[in-house]
Order: C-alpha cells, then structure tokens, then sequence
C-alpha cells in the first residue's frame, strides 16, 4: 500500500491526500468501509465482523491497517472462544465432487464420504 494509514477512523479525503494505491490492481479509487471476513480456526469457521478497511472501488479487494492487523491477530490467538461470539449462522457446505460425474461413487461404497 502506498501511504500509511494508522486510523479507525478514514475517511475519503483522508485516503486522497494519503494517496492510498490498491496493491491488488494499483488503482487509486479506495474508500473507507467495514467488511467482515471468514477464518478457518482448527476445524471451525469463523466469521469476525466490523473490521475497519479499505476497499478498492475497482477489484473489490479489501485491505486493512497495521492495527487492524494486530487486532485481528489477537483476536484469532484468542482462539474465537464460542462464549464470546455475538451470534452464531448456519453455513451451508457444497462439494465440487458432486459436480463431477462418478466422483462420489467409490467413497460412498467404502462408507468414508469426507
């Protein structure tokens, strides 16, 4: 990212002057936003909300500061402890074998679908 920005709190002129760079596309379109991301923590997945960023206008990538870094690093060493969680979602889960014609059929001979 060009520029720096160590703020919760930017707003567009901010990003301007700062001449903030998206390092996905390098375009210089970015605002302040808050996005929620999902974390594979053991064999749970996690999703942690309100996380201040900024996001590309152009690609969409979502980028975030040293100290949301930081943040969300103690967050997952934490270990996403389930009390603490302000809610809980119901996940839906695909497999790409199930696009694949005979893909399944030998797991589910041996009983040991994954």
């Amino acid at each position: 990212m060009k520029g720096s920005l160590d703020s919760d709190n930017v707003d567009a002129a901010t990003i301007e002057q700062a001449n903030i760079i998206c390092p996905g596309c390098a375009s210089g379109d970015v605002y302040p936003n808050e996005v929620r991301s999902a974390f594979w923590h053991l064999d749970r997945l996690v999703v942690v909300e309100d996380i201040p960023a900024l996001v590309c206008n152009n690609c969409q990538e979502q980028f975030y500061d040293d100290s949301t870094v930081t943040m969300l690093d103690l967050i997952r060493g934490e270990g996403f402890p389930p009390d603490k969680a302000r809610k809980e979602i119901t996940v839906p889960v695909f497999s790409f074998n199930d696009r694949i014609p005979g893909a399944n059929e030998d797991k589910e001979e041996e009983g040991t679908i994954r």
